[in-house]
């Protein structure tokens, strides 16, 4: 088959973008797909032989159109080295939008031990000062009764 064809079968204009033929793609699939059918046999049949004939355009029109000069429909490009600008941009937005929900967990837990401790340290406080130490400062205040002098009456 010719790219002509590829182009028909997605139905697609011959100047498409990737990006259109990406989506083209997925409504097909969204059509023609067998698990669509899975109390019609001779559909689900015809689905799956319309959606290998998908695939293979799909295949053919990404390779034409990611190819610089749309030379050979099926040839294999190199590896790439250095990935495309929107790709480094939209990993670069999830890795900010990742490190900045790590953060905000990490300060929420943070505040919250924070909060915590220092409620123990209040309650432990406040025992301490309801508390009698019979050995502390005010040990000789209530024991007998005396004269200023310490007599006994």
């Amino acid at each position: 088959m010719d790219i002509k064809r590829f182009f028909e079968i997605l139905e697609l204009d011959r100047g498409a973008s990737l990006d259109e033929a990406k989506q083209a793609y997925k409504d097909i699939v969204n059509v023609w797909h067998p698990d669509r059918f899975p109390n019609n046999p001779r559909l689900r049949r015809k689905a799956e032989r319309k959606l290998k004939e998908v695939n293979l355009a799909y295949e053919m029109v990404r390779s034409f159109l990611s190819s610089n000069k749309g030379e050979e429909p099926g040839r294999k490009k190199g590896p790439k080295t250095q990935p495309e600008a929107g790709a480094r941009d939209k990993t670069e937005a999830a890795v900010e939008a990742g490190t900045r929900i790590i953060l905000t967990v990490c300060s929420y837990l943070y505040r919250s031990l924070r909060r915590f401790v220092v409620s123990q340290d209040s309650k432990a406080e406040a025992k301490k000062k309801t508390r009698v130490d019979p050995d502390g400062p005010d040990q000789g205040k209530m024991r007998g009764r005396g004269n200023a002098r310490g007599k006994e009456i």
